[in-house]
C-alpha cells in the first residue's frame, strides 16, 4: 500500500495508521511502544505546527523520526523549515521524502515545490551590487551589457564582473569585483576629467592657449582627489574583510598592513590635491593678467 501525502494543515486523524503503514526501524523488543512514542511526537509537531511554533514543531518531527522513520515526518519537517526561512534544509527534507516514498503519489507537486525553492534560495544568495559616482549620471555596464546611471543598484550572480563606468568629458573607469553569496558591495566612484589639448582650449589650432598651467593644477588635482578616494575605499575594503570574518595570522597581518598603507596613501594624496588647487586658484589669475 502506498503512503498517502498528508499536508499539515489538517489535522493528523490517522497518524498511527500512517506510521504503521510507512514504519522502518522500529524497536525488535517492542514494536508497539516505539510506535505509540512516535505516535506522540507526531500528534505534538502537528498542533505546534498548527499554533505557528516551527522550530519546536521540527524538534518534535525530528524525535518522532528518531523513534520510528516514516517518510511523511520528512515532509513534515520539510514544510517545518520553509516557515522558518532555512529553504537549504526544506529542501534537503522534501528530497529525502521522495526517496523515502518513490511512489508517493504527490510526487509532481513536490518537485514542483523543490524547484520552486532551489530558485528562491538562489534569488536570496545573489548579492546586491550599488554603484555611486562624481559626479552623477555615468552609465553602468556590467560585463559588456548596459545597466542603467548611476547611483545604480541591481542583484548580480555570484562570481567575478567586470565593471565600466563612463560619462562624457571624464575619463572611462574599469574595474573587476568578486561578489560573494549575501554580501553585498557597494562603491563610490570618482571619475577623472579627460584632460583639454593646448592647442584646444580657445578653438584655434597653432595658438598658446592662456591659463596652461592652470589648466594644469587642476588635472592635478582631480587625479590626486581620484586616486585618494580610492585607495581610502580600498582601505575601508581592507578593514571590513579583516573585521568580517576570523583569518590565518598571516592573512590578516597583510589585510591590515594593506589598509594602513592604503589609509596613508590616501591621506597623502589629499594633501596633494589640495596644493595642486591652491596652485591652480593662484594661476588662474596670475596667467590671465597676461
Amino acid at each position: 500500500m502506498t503512503t498517502r501525502h498528508r499536508r499539515m494543515s489538517f489535522p493528523a486523524l490517522l497518524v498511527a495508521l500512517l506510521l504503521a503503514l510507512g514504519g522502518t526501524g522500529a524497536s525488535a523488543s517492542d514494536p508497539g511502544a516505539a510506535r505509540a512514542a512516535a505516535r506522540k511526537h507526531f500528534e505534538r509537531g502537528t498542533t505546534l505546527y498548527q499554533e505557528g511554533h516551527y522550530a519546536e514543531a521540527a524538534a518534535a518531527f525530528e524525535a518522532a523520526y528518531q523513534t520510528l522513520a516514516n517518510g511523511v515526518v520528512l515532509y513534515n519537517l520539510g514544510q517545518c523549515y520553509e516557515k522558518l526561512g532555512d529553504l537549504q534544509r526544506a529542501i534537503g527534507y522534501y528530497r529525502d521524502y521522495l526517496r523515502m516514498v518513490p511512489n508517493a503519489e504527490d510526487r509532481p507537486l513536490v518537485e514542483s515545490l523543490i524547484a520552486r525553492l532551489e530558485k528562491r534560495y538562489e534569488e536570496e544568495r545573489r548579492p546586491q551590487m550599488t554603484v555611486s559616482s562624481e559626479p552623477s549620471g555615468a552609465r553602468v555596464q556590467v560585463d559588456g551589457k548596459a545597466r542603467g546611471v548611476t547611483p545604480w543598484s541591481d542583484k548580480l550572480e555570484v562570481g567575478p564582473h567586470r565593471l565600466e563606468v563612463t560619462r562624457e568629458g571624464y575619463q572611462p573607469l574599469r574595474r573587476d569585483v568578486e561578489l560573494r553569496p549575501g554580501e553585498p558591495l557597494e562603491l563610490q566612484l570618482m571619475l577623472t576629467p579627460l584632460s583639454k589639448s593646448a592647442g584646444g582650449i580657445d578653438g584655434r589650432p597653432g595658438q598658446p592657449s592662456k591659463r596652461v598651467w592652470t589648466w594644469v593644477a587642476a588635472g592635478a588635482a582631480g587625479v590626486a582627489t581620484a586616486g585618494a578616494v580610492t585607495l581610502g575605499l580600498l582601505a575601508r575594503s581592507d578593514s571590513r574583510e579583516l573585521l568580517a570574518r576570523p583569518h590565518e595570522r598571516a592573512e590578516a597581518q597583510r589585510l591590515h598592513d594593506s589598509a594602513l598603507g592604503r589609509a596613508r596613501a590616501s591621506n597623502i594624496l589629499t594633501g596633494t590635491a589640495g596644493v595642486a588647487l591652491l596652485a591652480g586658484s593662484a594661476l588662474f589669475f596670475f596667467e590671465g593678467s597676461f
